[in-house]
C-alpha cells in the first residue's frame, strides 16, 4: 500500500502503543448504524428493565428507547422507538393502555374515500 499511500491520516503517527490505541478508540469510536437490543427486558436475573421500563436496582430511572427492543425490526428504528417512548410516558403518566381497535386494511365503512 505504500505506495498509494502518502500519510498517515487516522488515528496519527503519535498513536502508536497499544494503549494509545485503546485510548483513540475510546475518544473516537461510533455507529452509524441502529443498535438496539442492550437493555434486556424481563423478570430473569440477565434482564436490566422490568416490564414498567423501571432499570432494576436503581429507583426514579427507566430506559424508554430502542435498547429495550429485542431485536433488530425489519423496519428503521425511528418509529418503533417513538412508540416505546410514548408507551413509556403513558406508564409514568399511570395512563391505561387504549382499547383494541379491529381494522382492515382491505375495506372500512368508517373511512370512505371522498367523492
Amino acid at each position: 500500500m505504500k505506495p498509494y499511500v502518502m500519510a498517515e491520516r487516522l488515528p496519527g503517527p503519535k498513536v502508536v502503543t497499544d494503549d494509545d490505541l485503546f485510548d483513540y478508540a475510546c475518544a473516537n469510536a461510533k455507529t452509524d448504524h441502529h443498535p438496539v437490543g442492550t437493555c434486556k427486558m424481563g423478570g430473569d436475573a440477565m434482564a436490566v428493565v422490568d416490564l414498567d421500563l423501571k432499570v432494576r436496582g436503581l429507583e426514579g430511572l427507566r430506559v424508554c428507547d430502542s435498547s429495550v427492543m429485542p431485536r433488530v425490526p425489519s423496519c428503521n428504528t425511528n418509529a418503533p422507538t417513538i412508540m416505546i417512548g410514548e408507551k413509556g410516558a403513558d406508564i409514568i403518566r399511570g395512563l391505561d393502555p387504549l382499547p383494541p381497535a379491529v381494522f382492515s386494511w382491505e375495506r372500512n365503512e368508517k373511512y370512505r374515500p371522498a367523492g
